[in-house]
């Protein structure tokens, strides 16, 4: 049974930010943030209200979930005709910035923190994703540029999804764990495979998802309640379908939110309304878990060293290699700063950390494991706080 001090103190935390959400957000202070801050006042760490002893396993697979079904609800929202128009600044961010960001973030991890080129590699691709929860509230303000907005979008979405196999290698390198069975030529026949069938299953689901939930409308066979209800259903099956074939589970929810099919716009949009408050709860959930088990934990791992890494991925090793990929795009500077700078870092890399520890066994046996524990919490804790900050600054910056 959960701690009912646990619920009580999550519950009492969602009631004040739900009552309280425009005046704490007018205040410039992000949901993510009052979560993460709720979470560390609990903890051992603050007043030492809620037992911080939570199975990883349990943890891993909220994060999975939460993480699915916003990469569904954000790309439902994404007009496929706009996005021909903008398509090329997502690659652009995707094939050129993010390899390019996991390269700078390698080579700099290990003079900063005296880290093996393996371990570096792992701490810089952990911390190459952005996140997709943290850019909704970037997605929803009308005063932005829409093309700015569809590229954060895509680019959370998918650079997830990119990310993972090349994760999945330099855990196989580092250990005998889980992915250590294919032998180091079929990486790259594997890697093909995650990107090839985590997109034609998710384009299957969004696409015969959406009209299975409009033929059942049309012939009064299904209530509102329930198409709601089909949004969980179609990401968590385009994930858990991809990954059963050997696809990308990542992938595939978004693709599956992308090409979401429906005749009606009132069907897709109850398909959106229960995506967008199931997976805000989700990852608040996941934002107070970070707070009270995270944070407390890597508390007396952080040094001077991890501080200066984890502002250099929010700064340097990001911003540099976006602006890198957008040279000859023809946006403004304005616009080339934001796509730059809005790169925050959160569920992705929590999960994945908790994807190594699993994969590779008790974090006493993992190579480097205090270093970079430390240094992946405490940039994702920098990043909800200065991204969360900057949000309205963004906002009215001139693009």
């Amino acid at each position: 049974m959960p701690d009912s001090s646990l619920i009580f103190a999550l519950s009492l935390a969602l009631l004040f930010y739900g009552l309280l959400a425009r005046r704490i957000d007018a205040a410039g202070v992000s949901a993510p943030m009052l979560m993460t801050l709720a979470g560390i006042l609990v903890s051992p760490l603050g007043l030492n209200l809620v037992d911080a002893n939570i199975q990883a396993e349990g943890l891993k697979l909220l994060a999975e979930l939460t993480l699915a079904l916003i990469l569904f609800t954000d790309a439902s929202q994404v007009n496929r005709h706009q996005l021909l128009r903008f398509g090329i600044l997502p690659i652009r961010l995707l094939a050129i910035g993010l390899p390019l960001t996991m390269l700078l973030g390698w080579l700099l991890a290990v003079p900063l923190l005296g880290l093996s080129w393996l371990a570096a590699a792992w701490l810089a691709i952990m911390l190459a994703p952005t996140d997709a929860a943290l850019a909704q509230s970037i997605f929803s303000d009308q005063r932005i540029n829409l093309k700015l907005r569809h590229s954060i979008t895509v680019e959370s979405g998918l650079n997830d999804g990119l990310a993972l196999p090349v994760l999945l290698f330099v855990l196989a390198l580092m250990s005998a764990g889980d992915y250590a069975w294919l032998d180091h030529k079929q990486w790259p026949l594997f890697m093909l495979q995650q990107f090839a069938f985590g997109t034609l299953v998710g384009i299957g689901c969004g696409r015969w998802g959406g009209e299975l939930v409009q033929w059942a409308t049309d012939h009064k066979q299904t209530e509102p309640l329930y198409q709601r209800l089909s949004s969980w259903s179609l990401a968590m099956l385009a994930y858990s379908a991809a990954e059963m074939i050997g696809g990308n589970g990542f992938i595939a929810a978004f693709m599956a939110g992308l090409f979401l099919e429906a005749q009606r716009k009132i069907v897709i949009q109850r398909l959106r309304e229960f995506g967008e408050a199931e997976g805000a709860l989700l990852s608040l959930l996941v934002f107070f878990l970070f707070g009270l088990v995270f944070v407390h934990e890597a508390w007396p791992l952080f040094s001077w060293p991890q501080l200066g890494y984890a502002l250099l991925s929010l700064t340097l090793i990001r911003m540099l290699p976006v602006l890198i990929s957008l040279l000859g795009s023809g946006l403004p500077f304005g616009s080339k700063i934001f796509l730059a700078w809005f790169g925050p870092r959160g569920i992705a890399s929590i999960l994945y950390l908790l994807m190594a520890i699993q994969a590779m066994g008790h974090a006493d046996r993992i190579p480097a494991y205090d270093t970079v524990f430390g240094t992946t919490v405490l940039t994702v804790l920098l990043s909800i706080l200065l991204h969360g900050l900057s949000t309205h600054v963004w906002q009215r910056w001139p693009k």
